[in-house]
């Protein structure tokens, strides 16, 4: 027998042994099952169709989540961002103590470094976008608009009503939701089941963003709106809802995020680690690809080099390169090292670096082919992200 709450509000969500209950004003309703689910005409959803990426916070290509923490705005784990739009509040990093126990190796965790009330503008969360091709047979924005189920594990130091939001990539339509952590420190198995929307503006094709999906960690009133309904908002989560920041040392974590079309939480994908690799460097890849080209030398103590190579993965759309190191080339006689990158001409599939290379290249004019030594690290990051 469930033990649901006394005196529950319409629109209360609660979890109980992997399903979460809705509180319509009458009676507890399980989150799906009243939804009715028409597949496409032809169509067939594909089991364990996770439209997220990395939701077991695996790939860490940054490195930051696993060296400690950080406390900024951006990536953390691939594909998931932090956002704090107050510095000082907290850290995030990804962990392995937890997790494993309900059969994940890594969690994505923020934890809380003051007992911080949020203003109305702040925004604290967690979240992940996602381009449109990704998610074109919701058909959101259309009446045949599709419902979606997300599916995850929560843990917290903290209990109560937590909250979050998938809203489009625009900003103006969200759907804040909550879910109930009864137990401080034990992880919690959370699915809800989220209407498609008929009426927002939303992008179904093409590879800019279309979705996003979030979990607040203490926004304020700006970034909240009410639980369970489609609104015209940028929202992180619900009203009400719990604020990690609000408490200093307070914890959550998250891990085997799944979004999936249908108002059915299928198990979470277990794609091997070649293929959850392949599937982030789509947005990002760091170190040097087998950099190839040639360096116009002379007796100077510098030469200009061209070299160019393909992504490891077809990656979303022309990205940034950046050079965090120099480059150790070498033309089969003189070392050398590429310091600087003064063009760049990435495309999707192929990038060409423009720069300028210390010590000149064996001593005589012309142009001498060139290699990047084999194992150099970090030097380059390349991001398409969205």
């Amino acid at each position: 027998m469930i033990d649901f709450p006394a005196n529950p509000t319409v629109g209360q969500q609660f979890t109980a042994a992997g399903v979460t209950w809705v509180w319509d004003g009458v009676k507890w309703s399980a989150s799906g099952l009243s939804i009715a689910y028409v597949p496409l005409a032809g169509f067939v959803p594909a089991m364990n169709d996770n439209r997220l990426i990395n939701g077991d916070m695996r790939v860490d290509q940054r490195g930051v989540a696993s060296g400690g923490g950080g406390t900024a705005t951006g990536y953390t784990v691939d594909r998931w961002t932090f956002t704090g739009t107050q510095a000082n509040k907290g850290q995030w990093q990804r962990t392995s103590a937890g997790p494993q126990t309900i059969g994940f190796p890594y969690g994505l965790i923020f934890s809380s470094s003051s007992a911080y009330v949020s203003l109305a503008t702040d925004a604290f969360q967690f979240a992940q976008p996602i381009e449109a091709d990704m998610i074109s047979d919701f058909q959101w924005g259309t009446a045949q608009a599709q419902p979606v189920t997300l599916s995850f594990w929560a843990y917290s130091s903290l209990t109560g009503t937590f909250s979050g939001a998938i809203g489009n990539y625009a900003g103006t339509r969200a759907y804040p939701f909550t879910f109930s952590i009864p137990i401080a420190n034990v992880w919690t198995k959370v699915t809800i089941t989220i209407p498609g929307d008929t009426v927002g503006t939303w992008a179904m094709s093409g590879n800019a963003g279309a979705l996003i999906v979030r979990f607040d960690l203490g926004s304020g009133a700006n970034y909240r709106g009410p639980a369970g309904a489609w609104g015209s908002i940028n929202a992180s989560g619900a009203n009400g809802a719990v604020s990690v920041v609000a408490t200093n040392g307070a914890q959550f974590m998250v891990t085997g995020v799944k979004l999936e079309i249908g108002n059915v939480a299928t198990p979470y994908n277990r794609q091997s680690l070649a293929k959850s690799l392949a599937d982030c460097q789509r947005y990002y890849y760091q170190g040097v690809p087998p950099l190839r080209g040639s360096v116009s030398a002379g007796n100077a103590s510098t030469a200009i080099g061209r070299l160019g190579a393909r992504h490891p993965v077809q990656m979303r759309a022309s990205p940034t390169i950046t050079m965090l190191a120099a480059i150790p080339i070498y033309d089969g006689i003189t070392a050398a090292t590429l310091t600087s990158i003064t063009t760049a001409y990435p495309t999707i599939d192929v990038v060409e670096l423009d720069g300028t290379a210390t010590v000149a290249m064996g001593g005589t004019n012309g142009a001498r082919p060139v290699a990047v030594y084999q194992g150099a690290g970090g030097n380059l990051t390349v991001s398409a992200e969205l």
